[in-house]
């Protein structure tokens, strides 16, 4: 896995920062599932959350992390038994680039294949290669929950940073359309 800032994006954004053609500020895009609400996770149900990427600019993900709470604003997590060991909810993820229509992932994913938690097990969910979406986009992000248990609140955090253009282009910088 590469390490933080070493990714070909990641390299680009900041030798374009340096330049003075870009300016990148770190953000937090967030899907929830919040219970009493349209995006409500019931029990063995399976819901859609889009993330609206604002217009002012482009997003580069590094990072999903998830965490998922009870009715009584305490983690949920599924617990082993044996070892008293604390692991990801029981859920399937499957994320799409809705603009494009890429996919991130051929099939849904266990959680814990493809995000992190600092509420688990204080490990960010790092992506291998970071991910560009172009402003004024969406991502669709589908939880399947396979438990008998409806969480109170679910919440996925893309984290990364906005790209504001000043002078260059994303075409350019990340040699993207």
């Amino acid at each position: 896995m590469l390490g933080y800032g070493t990714s070909p994006i990641e390299l680009m954004a900041s030798d374009a920062m340096l330049r003075g053609e870009i300016f990148c500020e770190h953000f937090v895009y967030s899907a929830s599932w919040i219970a009493g609400t349209a995006t409500a996770l019931a029990a063995s149900a399976t819901v859609e959350a889009q993330i609206n990427i604002t217009g002012d600019a482009d997003f580069v993900i590094q990072e999903l992390n998830l965490t998922s709470w009870s009715a009584l604003a305490i983690p949920t997590i599924a617990d082993l038994g044996v070892n008293e060991e604390a692991v990801m909810p029981d859920f399937l993820i499957m994320i799409v680039i809705a603009g494009s229509g890429r996919q991130i992932m051929n099939v849904a994913q266990p959680v814990a294949n493809v995000c992190g938690s600092h509420q688990i097990n204080m490990v960010p969910g790092r992506l291998p290669m970071p991910k560009l979406v172009q402003s004024s986009n969406a991502i669709s992000c589908v939880l399947t929950n396979r438990t008998a248990v409806a969480p109170n609140r679910v919440d996925l955090s893309f984290i990364g940073f906005k790209v504001f253009y000043q002078g260059g282009n994303r075409q350019q910088i990340f040699h993207v359309l």
